[in-house]
């Protein structure tokens, strides 16, 4: 099955803001796709904030969601204070987490049990 992305980049002059609004499927494939988007958007209007709105994509796979902040954050191109913003919608409950800065913290380990006490049964 073909992932395709959709891209629409909405400039303001007066507040000097760029857009990208994304809808489509992001994939760890396809993610490449927007980094030479938001290098125009920074060639452009130097020093305008620049935003990736994923909020209207029909899909976002967490790998490829990944891969995209650190082309952008890391990748060719970028430098130091011109920081992207990436918008995303929220992660339904219970499906997966979104990626975040350091590692992720473990359950408690659960309580050992005897089989006795209040109302327990030994096996």
């Amino acid at each position: 099955m073909e992932h395709s992305l959709s891209v629409v980049v909405r400039i303001e002059l007066d507040s000097r803001r760029v857009r990208l609004v994304v809808t489509g499927d992001l994939t760890e494939r396809n993610h490449r796709a927007l980094g030479p988007l938001v290098g125009r958007a920074r060639a452009l209007f130097p020093g305008a904030a620049v935003t990736v709105d994923l909020t209207g994509a029909q899909h976002v796979d967490p790998g490829g969601l990944e891969l995209l902040r650190w082309s952008l954050d890391l990748g060719p191109g970028a430098e130091p204070g011109d920081a992207v913003q990436v918008l995303t919608r929220p992660v339904p409950f219970g499906l997966a987490e979104p990626p975040g800065p350091g590692p992720r913290p473990q359950p408690p380990a659960p309580a050992p049990w005897s089989g006795a006490g209040l109302g327990g049964v030994a096996a």
